[in-house]
């Protein structure tokens, strides 16, 4: 299996720390983005804090994500590799997503397709 590198909060207060993470496998029905941009907002700031009360650790911190679909899981057929997408939830490197559409365009019409994220954690 691949991996890669990533920033992740091991616990509330312990800052950000540099580890290697295997890059999953989609699954039937998903398909895996490569990451090439993501945003960090102020509700990572808060977990990274240990602020945010029930938050599971460890974790990558970032969501709102922009890349390319580069796997494809068994039976998806409205997606294909080296598609643009968008995901409101994610990981660096890469995320898994559930491989259907969304209605929503939070963006402008010409916007990246949007695939529903499942978020994934150590």
């Amino acid at each position: 299996m691949t991996s890669g590198w990533v920033r992740r909060i091991s616990g509330g207060g312990a800052g950000l720390e540099i580890v290697e993470r295997a890059i999953p496998e989609p699954g039937p029905g998903q398909v895996r983005i490569k990451v090439q941009a993501c945003g960090v907002c102020h509700s990572d700031a808060l977990v990274v804090e240990g602020s945010w009360p029930g938050i599971p650790y460890p974790r990558v911190p970032g969501h709102e994500v922009a890349g390319i679909v580069d796997e494809l899981g068994a039976g998806v057929t409205e997606w294909r590799k080296g598609q643009r997408v968008g995901v409101g939830s994610g990981l660096a490197i890469s995320v898994v997503a559930t491989a259907r559409s969304s209605s929503h365009r939070p963006y402008t019409s010409s916007a990246l397709p949007v695939a529903r994220a499942r978020s994934a954690r150590d």
